[in-house]
C-alpha cells in the first residue's frame, strides 16, 4: 500500500514538476545512478540523457519511501543533494533559492528566476575561472525558458591569430568561439525553449545529449563537441521513450551541415533497458534537394530519408543495454559508423564498442569497471563534409578512433561531506589515433597493402622517418594511476582534488620514447 501511494506521488510530482532539463554534466546524475543501484529505486531511468526535472523528482520520491537500512552514507549524502536541488517540486523540504525571483503578473505563481554561478578548474598547463548565469521560469510544468551563459578567463592566454584555421572557420578547438582580448570568452552552450504538448514534448534550441550507459563517454552520442543546435520531439509513455531531433552542425567550408538522429528505448520487469539509434549527417546536395528536406525533418524517420539518398549521407547505428542486479548494474553499447561501409567486404570495421559494470555494496564504498574500444576510422568518413563531428569534434566518445581505454575506480564515502576515490585506466592510441581529420579519416587506397596494414586495431603506421614505405607500430600505451578527494563541506560548494601519475610508452607517437609525468588538478564549483 505504501509502496503505490509513492509511486502515485511520484507520478503526480513528476508531472508538476518541469519540463527543464538538468545539464548533461550535472553530478545529480551520479547519485540518482547510485540510488537505482543501490536497489532504492524501483523504476528505470532512461539511458538518455538529459533528464526532465520532473523525471528526477519521480525517482528521487522513490529513493525517499525505500527502507532506510539501506542507505548508508554515500547514499544518505546523495539523498540530501537531490533533495536540496528538488526541494522546491517537494513539500515541506529545505531548498535551493535562485539570487533573483520575479514573480509574473497574472500567472499565479509563476516566476522568472536568475541565478548566477561560479567554477575554476587549475592543471599544470592552463588555469579557467568562469561566472555564469543562469536563466529560467517556474513553474515549468507546460512551458520552460532555459539559458545558461558563461563568462570564463583563460591562463595561459590564448593568441587568436596562433588559432588553426579549419572548415568552419577559427575557433578555440573543442568550442564554437573565439577569445576576448586574448584572455575571455563569452558563450552560451545551453538556450532552449520547451513546451508540452499531448503525449509529446517540443524543444527548439541548443542542448547537449548523451545517448547510451557508459561513463567515460558515449561511443554513440556524446556531450564532447559543442551543444546541438536542434528540434527535438521526445515522447514517453510507460515503459516506452522515443526521441527524435534535427541539428545543425559546424560548417565544412560552403556546405551546411545537418544531423538527423532518432532513438527508442523500452524497459522490461523494470531490471532491463534496451535501446537503439539511428543517426545520420548529411550536407547539403545540389543534386538531390528533396532528400535534405526529408533528412532535417524530425517527423521523418531517418531510415526511410537514407534509404532513397543514394548514400549521399554518413548512416549511423547504434544499441545499448543495460541490466540491474542486485546491487550490481551491467551495460554495454555497440556503435557502427558509416553503416555502408561495414556491409562492404574488405572495407573498414568504422565500429565502437563499450562494456561496464557498476557495484553499491551495503558499505561505504563503490566500484566501477568499464572497457572502450573504439576501431580505425570511427566517427571520420572518407567525405569528410558528412563526417560525424561537430567544429572538429568528435560527437561520439572523447577517445576518437583507433584507440582502446580500460579504466576503473573505487570510491569510499566515509561521511557525507568527503569522498575517496581511486581511479586508473590503460589507454592505447594507434596511428589514426593523431594528428587532423585528414590522418584520422578513411582514404580510398591505391593499392590493397594499405588496407591491409590498417584495417586492425591497434593499426601499423606509416613510418616516414626512415623510409615513407617502412611500416611499424606507432601505438601510444599510457598506464594512469589517479588518487583524488570530494569535498563537499558546504551544499553550494564543490571541490575536487586529484593527482595523475602516469607512464607512457610511445609517448604521443613517438617509437621508443617512454615517459612518466605528474599531472595535478583541481576544481572548484560554487551553485553549479
Amino acid at each position: 500500500m505504501r509502496v503505490g501511494l509513492l509511486l502515485a506521488a511520484a507520478v503526480a510530482l513528476a508531472t508538476a514538476a518541469g519540463l527543464e532539463n538538468v545539464p548533461t554534466d550535472s553530478r545529480l546524475y551520479d547519485d540518482l545512478d547510485l540510488l537505482k543501484t543501490s536497489g532504492l529505486v524501483r523504476s528505470m531511468p532512461s539511458t538518455s540523457k538529459p533528464w526532465t526535472r520532473g523525471e528526477c523528482v519521480r525517482l528521487l520520491v522513490e529513493a525517499r519511501g525505500a527502507n532506510p537500512s539501506a542507505l548508508g552514507p554515500a547514499q544518505r549524502a546523495a539523498l540530501k543533494r537531490l533533495e536540496y536541488e528538488f526541494g522546491s517540486e517537494l513539500p515541506a523540504l529545505p531548498a535551493r533559492h535562485p539570487a533573483i525571483s520575479i514573480p509574473i503578473p497574472d500567472l499565479g505563481d509563476a516566476q522568472a528566476r536568475c541565478d548566477f554561478f561560479s567554477r575554476a578548474t587549475a592543471t599544470r598547463d592552463q588555469q579557467r575561472l568562469s561566472a555564469g548565469v543562469v536563466i529560467d521560469n517556474r513553474p515549468s510544468d507546460q512551458f520552460c525558458f532555459y539559458e545558461r551563459g558563461e563568462l570564463t578567463l583563460w591562463h595561459p592566454e590564448i593568441r587568436e591569430e596562433s588559432l588553426p584555421w579549419d572548415s568552419a572557420g577559427r575557433h578555440i578547438p573543442g568550442m564554437r568561439v573565439l577569445p576576448w582580448r586574448n584572455i575571455a570568452t563569452l558563450d552560451a552552450e545551453l538556450a532552449y525553449l520547451a513546451f508540452k504538448l499531448p503525449w509529446l514534448r517540443l524543444e527548439l534550441g541548443r542542448d547537449e545529449f548523451v545517448w547510451g550507459p557508459g561513463y567515460t563517454g558515449s561511443v554513440m552520442l556524446g556531450d564532447t563537441a559543442p551543444a546541438l543546435d536542434h528540434i527535438q520531439l521526445g515522447a514517453s509513455y510507460r515503459n516506452f521513450k522515443f526521441l527524435s531531433f534535427t541539428s545543425m552542425l559546424s560548417r565544412w567550408g560552403t556546405k551546411p551541415r545537418f544531423l538527423s538522429a532518432q532513438r527508442l528505448e523500452v524497459s522490461l520487469w523494470n531490471r532491463l533497458t534496451l535501446g537503439g539509434a539511428l543517426m545520420d549527417v548529411v550536407s547539403w546536395d545540389e543534386h538531390q534537394p528533396l532528400q535534405l528536406g526529408g533528412i532535417i525533418n524530425p517527423l521523418i524517420p531517418v531510415y526511410l530519408s537514407e534509404a532513397n539518398a543514394n548514400h549521399t549521407g554518413n548512416f549511423l547505428v547504434g544499441w545499448d543495454a543495460i541490466v540491474y542486479l542486485p546491487r550490481t548494474k551491467v551495460y554495454g553499447q555497440l556503435f557502427l559508423d558509416n553503416y555502408e561501409f561495414n556491409t562492404l567486404k574488405g572495407g573498414p570495421q568504422a565500429t565502437a564498442s563499450q562494456v561496464g559494470a557498476y557495484w553499491t555494496p551495503n558499505l561505504p564504498v563503490e566500484a566501477r569497471l568499464e572497457y572502450t574500444r573504439i576501431m580505425p576510422f570511427t566517427y571520420y568518413h572518407r567525405v569528410q563534409s558528412i563526417m560525424y563531428e561537430n567544429y572538429l569534434t568528435t560527437m561520439g566518445h572523447s577517445l576518437g578512433p583507433d584507440a582502446d581505454q580500460l579504466f576503473a575506480t573505487v570510491n569510499v564515502t566515509p561521511n557525507g561531506w568527503l569522498k575517496v576515490m581511486l581511479a586508473g585506466d590503460y589507454t592505447r592510441r594507434g596511428f589514426h589515433n593523431r594528428g587532423d581529420y585528414l590522418r584520422k579519416s578513411y582514404m580510398i587506397p591505391k593499392d590493397t597493402f594499405y588496407l591491409r596494414t590498417h584495417d586492425e586495431f591497434p593499426t601499423r603506421g606509416w613510418d616516414t622517418i626512415p623510409d615513407p614505405d617502412t611500416v611499424v607500430e606507432e601505438v601510444d600505451k599510457t598506464l594512469r594511476f589517479s588518487p583524488g578527494l570530494e569535498i563537499r563541506a558546504l551544499r553550494d560548494l564543490f571541490v575536487s582534488l586529484s593527482a595523475g601519475l602516469w607512464h607512457s610508452q610511445n609517448y604521443q607517437g613517438v617509437v621508443g620514447l617512454n615517459k612518466n609525468g605528474v599531472d595535478l588538478a583541481l576544481k572548484v564549483e560554487y551553485r553549479h
